[in-house]
């Protein structure tokens, strides 16, 4: 199921930071408790969706928004390693994108590390194209509309 995030994910979701995405960056992460401290800053900025198998379940996947103007930013996607490739990070977009459509949002963006090839191939799966290299954050900066041509010009076609 995708839901909400409720208080008790948060450990689970740092544990899902750390396995998934810290291997991942070129960057150096902070351990342990400044971990979480960061990744809890983070969940702050903005709405989270969990996959989980049940309300009470720990999530096996998360996605993190923010609304930015007319902008969806994803900041964090991860789903843990046993659940891969059973559409939960589709699901997971899907949800996101549906809510940014919902707020108004009329594109989403997002950045992959530049290690993470499997992430590039996921989000070109999803509809996002690459915009630029950002050396300074050693990411590709990607993007997708949320507009369809049904919502730009209404029924006409």
């Amino acid at each position: 199921m995708i839901r909400w995030k409720q208080q008790g994910d948060t450990r689970g979701i740092v544990e899902l930071v750390r396995k998934q995405l810290v291997p991942l960056s070129p960057w150096q992460h902070p351990r342990d408790g400044k971990l979480r401290f960061e990744v809890v800053r983070r969940l702050r900025r903005g709405p989270t969706f969990v996959a989980s198998r049940s309300r009470q379940s720990l999530p096996h996947g998360f996605v993190h928004i923010e609304i930015r103007g007319a902008a969806l930013f994803v900041d964090l996607l991860a789903v843990d390693g046993r659940h891969q490739n059973r559409r939960w990070g589709t699901e997971l977009m899907n949800r996101a994108e549906s809510y940014g459509r919902h707020k108004g949002c009329t594109v989403a963006y997002l950045f992959v590390d530049e290690g993470n090839a499997r992430g590039i191939r996921f989000y070109k799966r999803l509809g996002y194209q690459s915009l630029a290299y950002v050396d300074a954050l050693k990411a590709y900066h990607m993007h997708k509309s949320l507009v369809s041509l049904n919502d730009a010009f209404g029924n006409a076609f």
